[in-house]
């Protein structure tokens, strides 16, 4: 398997435009992009090193460490790392605490990230974000009933003009058009409350929290693809090849302009088995 190493992920992070200070919505699957030099780490390093966030255990840092003049001399942070760190298992009556609740589902990076010191977490039982950076403390403090809602931590990625970028990741794996279905009131997705135990700074407390969830009768299925078309087709898609994946990067206001406009023009464009369920009415 080809490796990946930590120079060569800085460049491409480079080559696309990403800059120190920037914020990032990272989606990953790792396996298309070859062996890792260092492990997940390597990707933690190079990310770190070009958003330019403090990681709290220095050595990590690498090659920078060697321009410090003390190994721990405190860095600023002015970039910010965001991945979806989503368990579902409060739905099914399990307490949830956010400090030990493992991401499911989403991938080895963002479980890393969750588990990095310095990382903080949004409160969502559902559906969070595990953060790295200036922002963190920020985005961490929003307490939604939704993960969507006005005011939350996806909105406010949005209005600091976050971007998504995806580490082998494929379009269909963006979190955020959760974001634009809401909005859109799409009639596949209806709303339904949780309730249970969580844990906050207070201790354990009795919260009740909510998701527009699928209508498993129609049991949707979204296609991007047409998404990442339109952005392409803007040049607001950008992307490179590395290994046996791709690397690719777009702004999160760009990518919801664009599921805005297909919602807008009919809330099931982008479904690909209505046709299968309408039969069936």
């Amino acid at each position: 398997m080809q490796e990946v190493t930590r120079d060569q992920l800085v460049a491409v992070l480079k080559e696309l435009g990403i800059r120190q200070g920037d914020g990032l919505l990272v989606h990953s699957a790792l396996q298309f992009l070859g062996a890792p030099q260092d492990g997940v780490a390597t990707y933690l390093h190079a990310l770190a090193s070009v958003l330019n966030i403090n990681l709290i255990d220095q050595d990590v840092m690498l090659s920078e460490a060697k321009h410090l003049e003390a190994k721990h001399r405190k860095i600023i942070a002015t970039g910010t790392l965001v991945v979806p760190a989503f368990n579902f298992a409060f739905t099914r009556g399990e307490p949830y605490d956010p400090q030990t609740a493992p991401s499911q589902d989403m991938g080895v990076f963002s479980e890393y990230i969750r588990q990095q010191p310095g990382a903080l977490r949004t409160p969502h039982p559902m559906q969070s974000l595990a953060i790295l950076g200036a922002h963190a403390a920020d985005l961490a403090s929003r307490d939604t009933l939704s993960a969507f809602d006005p005011g939350s931590s996806f909105e406010r990625m949005l209005e600091l003009d976050f971007k998504i970028l995806l580490l082998g990741a494929d379009v269909q794996a963006i979190s955020l058009l959760h974001y634009c279905e809401q909005r859109a009131n799409v009639p596949y997705r209806y709303w339904k409350d949780f309730q249970g135990q969580v844990r906050s700074r207070d201790g354990w407390q009795t919260r009740t929290y909510r998701m527009f969830v699928r209508d498993l009768r129609i049991d949707p299925r979204i296609d991007l693809h047409p998404v990442q078309a339109v952005l392409e087709g803007r040049k607001q898609w950008f992307s490179t090849p590395l290994n046996y994946g791709r690397i690719a990067l777009c702004r999160m206001a760009d990518f919801v302009t664009a599921v805005d406009e297909f919602l807008a023009a009919n809330p099931w464009t982008l479904v690909t088995n209505r046709p299968d369920y309408e039969n069936k009415l």
